[in-house]
């Protein structure tokens, strides 16, 4: 069995692979109460405009084993997975749709209506604006699986993107406050 040490040593090293991942590393053990802090606290005031955000991914990371900060550029690859959601109950009635081939077949889907040139809320599982408004939909930032090998056995590796909040305060704990035209953090968690 490999040590902490030694564990950090290798997924780091693997993690400055990935493409669009600058810096990373490993979450202090501190630092994971107010990056939830921050999160809870952005939750609380949050309305996006039409409704609450839940950062559901980064709540998912925290509870991982092993958790490392990454500062991305712009060619860090979120895969075409929607990072913002809009659910009524435990459904997906709403999301972020980056492919283009997607966004044509739905824009000439009746059922489908682009709130935003990237998100589509689905006519017939939602009635929109009003489930908003009346808070039975609410906005949830997911997190995501990673499909990059960590240098070590494990059950999975996730990521997710913190609010804004959060990005900075990570900038400024980890990476000397850069904020580069681009650049982004990512929150990702190991679970063994």
């Amino acid at each position: 069995m490999i040590t902490r040490e030694q564990g950090d040593e290798l997924i780091l090293a693997a993690l400055l692979r990935v493409k669009g991942i600058v810096e990373v590393a490993p979450l202090a053990a501190g630092d994971r109460q107010q990056v939830r802090a921050i999160e809870q606290e952005v939750e609380a005031k949050s309305l996006l405009g039409l409704g609450k955000v839940v950062n559901v991914g980064v709540q998912g990371v925290l509870e991982c084993d092993w958790v490392y900060v990454a500062l991305t550029d712009l060619d860090f690859d979120w895969t075409c997975r929607p990072n913002l959601l809009m659910k009524k109950g435990d459904e997906v009635v709403g999301e972020e749709v980056t492919d283009k081939e997607t966004i044509d077949r739905l824009a000439g889907n009746e059922n489908a209506w682009f709130l935003h040139k990237n998100f589509v809320v689905y006519k017939d599982r939602v009635s929109f604006p009003q489930d908003v408004m009346k808070k039975i939909c609410y906005f949830e930032i997911p997190c995501h699986p990673a499909q990059w090998p960590v240098g070590i056995q494990c059950r999975s590796v996730v990521y997710a993107s913190p609010s804004t909040p959060g990005d900075v305060f990570l900038k400024q704990q980890y990476f000397q406050g850069r904020d580069t035209k681009g650049s982004g953090t990512v929150l990702i968690g190991v679970k063994l």
